[in-house]
This record gives structure tokens, sequence and C-alpha cells, in this order.
């Protein structure tokens, strides 16, 4: 019976040493680290980048393409911009790119869509070409029929 005290007894006497050697330390130590706090308690948010998502990982980069009339025989320089939405990003056309098709200068996005077409449209989202993906980095247009434009990424 005295071997079972005795145990108890040490026992009890480190867990308290332990317990007093703990408060000491937390009452010198610093207030709470932001760094170190939980983001979840403490109302932070992390200072990490975000994650990238699978569907952003295969979007494009900006890239400038020529595009050509072949029926005019009229080239202009295009761009695709920067992500608007998940689906969509910006297109610049100078003014000279209306003598290639009417209304591109008026072009500012570029939508891809779900069934591989890419649609360009004004600012009120009225479409001026429809385009569908030709061999390596061109796009032939699909809508109007007929028209014989294509575009080709530049390097």
């Amino acid at each position: 019976m005295k071997a079972y005290a005795l145990v108890l007894t040490t026992s009890l006497g480190f867990a308290g040493a332990t317990a007093v050697g703990l408060a000491l330390w937390q009452a010198d130590g610093p207030a709470m680290d932001i760094e170190l706090a939980d983001p979840i308690i403490a109302g932070t948010i992390p200072a990490r980048p975000p994650i990238m998502s699978p569907s952003s990982m295969h979007a494009s980069p900006p890239a400038v393409f020529s595009i050509s009339n072949f029926d005019r025989q009229t080239v202009c320089l295009v761009e695709r911009g920067a992500t608007l939405t998940s689906r969509s990003r910006g297109f610049f056309a100078p003014p000279d790119c209306d003598s290639v098709w009417p209304g591109l200068a008026q072009v500012e996005n570029w939508t891809q869509n779900d069934d591989g077409t890419v649609t360009l449209t004004n600012g009120n989202g009225a479409l001026v070409l429809t385009l569908v993906r030709s061999k390596s980095f061109s796009y032939e247009v699909a809508d109007p029929a007929g028209v014989d434009i294509a575009l080709l990424m530049l390097p």
C-alpha cells in the first residue's frame, strides 16, 4: 500500500510542478503572436498567396494575334488581355482593325465557351465574331458563315 501512495504522491507532485511552470511561462511570455495565431479563432486572414484553382492553371496568358481577312486582304494586330472572369478575358483592337471586320475595334471581351468556341463581343455584349480553334495557336471564324477570317497567335 505504501508503494501506491508513493507513486500517487510523486505523480501529483510532478503534475503540480508542471502546472505551476506552465502558468509562470505563459505569464512571462509575449502576447499572442498574430502570425502564430489560429486564423479561425483570431479572425485574421493568413498572409500567403491564394491557392491556384485547377481551372485557373489552364488559363491562357495575354497574347497578341494577327487577324487577317483573306477576302478583303487586310490584316491588323489585336491583343487578348487579362482575365476578367473564369471564362472571359479583355480584348483590344486598334481602330484600323475595322478594315478587317466592321466593329472589331469596339470588341472588349473574349469569352471561351463550353463548346470550345470563342465569342468576341463589344462593350454592350453584342456578338461581333465567333471563332473556333484551328491548328496550333490559330482560330478561324465560325460565325458569320462564309467569312474567311483567321487569327494567328504571335510569339
